[in-house]
């Protein structure tokens, strides 16, 4: 499941109120964009003739696009309603149009009804609502004024309606239109050269205003060391962390001549790209910003060291020092890595020692407020760990705090909360403005909640990502038929305060389940800094394998907020000087262990395992479905010419106790379609058991081979899960408890019995 359209919505409530909405881009250290033509701008030597195609200018971007999944609905007693974007640092929007699709009701007068546009709350056209179109898809083409942009923009619209000359209820049915998400925002923009500065870091080889996919390639020698790849896996994984939600890919760059986008470039005294083969090598850690020779606005962040030890000294300077960096080139004297984490102490996960604050899950108390009545709902996202087992739990306990504007309407307005879109309790707000009381909400519970509104929600539903959801609706105080008092200044807000606890849970689950994998990284992110994680890579890997290494780095680093600062890297052949340690294979395998896969891809030779009876049930209370008709009974093996790839699970062949991944293809071109299918969240879902096979628009799971658990629960605790799963036993261990019971009462009835017997007979 993603978030992204909750993460843009408190993005820009936060930024758009908090910077003037009339202003151009903010002023960065810029030069007008020279022709092609002009000189190289840095020390690089004479290149290899490079791509020198003009990047394309011209953007569109579907409302869809930036994050509205359906068409936006507006009312006649509404707010506005929008989605947003940002503009880069290092460009500036020159033209905009906005195609604009709408329908609008049939009902409402045209000359007294339109569609009002704002951009950064400027209003900069209307759209009008003749009755000859009414009821029909409208487009209309709408310029947009480059001077209203900003970093961080907000495109609304807000319904104007009107259906009668008399006095009219702005909440009536017929005040009502739609804003198609296909309509889109065509932008021509202008790149900036900025100057060549460590101080802007981590811009512009990622910049938080831009809302897409990082695409940041990472540059090589032709054949880049194992001890490279390692400090490539680390930056990849704190620039995951920094592009978070967008998502990250990470492709590779081993060409003669030098990328024609911003980079990462890698090079030491013996491993360097050839386009920098005269550029004096360094003697100490270096950090350094170049330009492109022949494009001055494309930036080159070289990572530099004499040899293995100093390029990573020089990457861990840019992951924990980027604040002290300046200039044009930075050397690095010494860095001091902070304590080992300790496991499930992820930056972005809930904390496991005591109550969560919802402060500590965002950047900013403006994600908690809302505006209007009835505002998009207020969206606080949950990272869990995997294999925390809240099974049996009597509710993961709410303790939410609220303010809000006094409502005229009592007993109509509500705030309702929800968990992933599950509705779990309405409260009504009352006359004083806010929570007198602070309800406590159960969010998890077996069976129904003993409270005034009984909620359910199934276990399942609370994964490693979960959603809160917080939506206030207020009611107007309706006077009569000519008489409805509208608020315009309406505010809520839950409050920084409010916390949800997750302490106090064991940590069990059953293994192989590829969704915790995909959903969380589990179990390498079990530690926030991969301590405890191998990767293994073929001897020469190509460069998908290296682009998939690394984009997987990136998806550890934006599950845990935190740099895998103690990632390790082996090939076959060393792996097994590594056996306590959780192993992620990628495009290759441990000889001694393809036989006991569950599924093995070499090639066109495709081989499956086959299980006794097919699972397609989910995990529930994170133990597997059955895991005895799990295990495998028999292998088929096929020759195909296709692409496939496949992500499988199974325990470690170094360690029982230690789990590892496999992602393999029938070629290493077929790898990155894992990376797709793992950032495409419908994909995504389907991604569980053992073995998932992937194709280019479709995921296949199954559980098959030996099922094995991790995690320390108690005795009573795991006798019970051991019973769930097998219901008859259950029944046959009840009707036993219940004979043993009657039995001993029995004794008990015939022992007083006699003893009264006695009694009368002494007497």
């Amino acid at each position: 499941m993603t978030y992204r359209f909750s993460f843009l919505a408190l993005l820009l409530a936060s930024s758009v109120l908090a910077a003037p909405a009339l202003t151009p881009p903010a002023a960065v250290p810029t030069t007008p964009a020279p022709a092609a033509s002009v000189p190289p701008t840095d020390d690089l030597a004479t290149l290899p003739p490079a791509n020198t195609a003009a990047i394309n200018p011209n953007r569109t971007l579907s409302l869809k696009t930036l994050g509205a999944n359906q068409p936006l609905s507006l009312r006649g007693d509404s707010s506005p309603v929008g989605v947003g974007f940002g503009v880069r640092m290092d460009e500036t929007v020159t033209r905009a149009n906005l195609r604009l699709q709408y329908t609008y009701s049939p009902a409402m007068l045209p000359d007294l009804s339109h569609l009002a546009v704002m951009l950064n709350e400027q209003v900069v056209a209307v759209a009008p609502m003749p009755k000859s179109h009414a009821g029909t898809l409208v487009t209309q083409n709408i310029a947009l004024d480059p001077r209203f942009f900003s970093d961080y923009n907000q495109l609304q619209f807000r319904l104007i309606g009107h259906y009668t000359n008399d006095c009219e209820d702005p909440s009536h049915s017929s005040l009502w239109a739609q804003v198609s998400n296909l309509s889109r925002l065509e932008l021509t923009t202008q790149p900036l050269i900025l100057s060549n500065d460590l101080g802007f870091l981590p811009e512009p080889f990622f910049d938080r205003r831009d809302f897409n996919r990082l695409v940041l390639p990472f540059v090589f020698a032709r054949t880049p060391s194992s001890a490279t790849l390692t400090t490539a896996g680390k930056v990849a994984s704190w620039f995951g962390a920094k592009a978070s939600w967008r998502g990250a890919r990470f492709p590779v760059s081993q060409a003669d001549a030098p990328p024609d986008r911003h980079a990462i470039v890698f090079a030491s005294a013996t491993e360097r790209p050839s386009w920098l083969a005269n550029r004096p090598p360094v003697t100490v850690p270096t950090l350094t910003v170049i330009a492109h020779p022949t494009k001055p606005e494309v930036k080159f962040l070289l990572v530099e060291g004499k040899d293995a030890a100093q390029l990573n000294l020089a990457a861990e300077a840019l992951m924990l020092g980027k604040s002290a960096l300046s200039g044009s080139r930075a050397t690095v004297t010494s860095i001091t890595l902070p304590q080992p984490r300790q496991p499930y102490d992820a930056p972005s996960w809930v904390r496991l020692d005591r109550p969560t604050r919802f402060s500590e899950l965002i950047d900013s108390p403006r994600e908690l407020q809302v505006a209007g009545r009835t505002p998009d709902p207020i969206r606080l996202n949950l990272r869990v760990p995997a294999d925390l087992l809240t099974w049996q739990s009597k509710g993961i306990r709410l303790d939410l705090k609220y303010r809000y504007t006094p409502p005229q309407n009592t007993s109509e307005s509500r705030l309702n909360v929800s968990i992933n879109d599950d509705f779990l309790q309405s409260f009504f707000l009352q006359p004083a403005g806010n929570s007198s009381s602070r309800p406590r909400i159960p969010l998890l519970e077996d069976g129904l909640f003993h409270d005034s509104n009984a909620v359910k929600v199934p276990a399942f539903k609370v994964g490693s990502r979960n959603q809160l959801q917080f939506a206030f609706s207020f009611v107007a105080e309706k006077a009569g038929r000519c008489t409805t008092a509208l608020v315009d200044n309406t505010r809520a807000a839950i409050d920084p305060d409010s916390t949800v606890d997750f302490s106090g849970y064991p940590h069990f689950a059953t293994l192989p389940n590829l969704a915790f994998f995909a959903n969380s990284g589990y179990p390498f992110t079990r530690l926030a800094d991969l301590a405890e994680t191998v990767v293994v890579l073929p001897d020469a890997p190509a460069p998908q394998a290296i682009e998939t290494y690394l984009s997987l780095m990136g998806r550890m680093g934006e599950s845990t907020g935190y740099p895998a600062l103690r990632l390790r890297l082996a090939t076959v052949g060393t792996v097994s000087q590594t056996p306590d340690a959780d192993l992620l294979f990628i495009d290759t395998v441990l000889p001694a262990a393809a036989a006991r896969l569950p599924a093995l891809i070499k090639a066109a030779e495709h081989q499956l395992a086959q299980a006794s009876r097919e699972q397609k049930q989910v995990y529930e209370n994170n133990v597997a479905p059955d895991a005895d008709a799990a295990r495998a009974q028999g292998r088929a093996v096929v020759m195909a010419d296709g692409v496939l790839a496949a992500l499988v699970g199974m325990a470690s062949p170094l360690s029982p106790t230690r789990s590892a991944v496999f992602v393999m293809g029938s070629s290493p071109a077929a790898l990155p379609t894992v990376l797709d299918a793992l950032e495409n969240p419908a994909r995504a879902a389907n991604i569980r058991g053992s073995i998932a096979f992937v194709r280019q628009d479709k995921v296949d799971s199954t559980l098959v081979g030996d099922t094995y658990t991790v995690g320390k629960v108690s005795f009573v605790v795991r006798a019970w899960i051991l019973l769930s799963e097998h219901p008859l036993g259950l029944a046959v261990l009840t009707v036993l408890a219940v004979l043993v019971f009657a039995f001993a009462l029995l004794r008990a009835v015939k022992a007083v019995a006699l003893r009264r017997l006695e009694r009368q007979g002494k007497a």
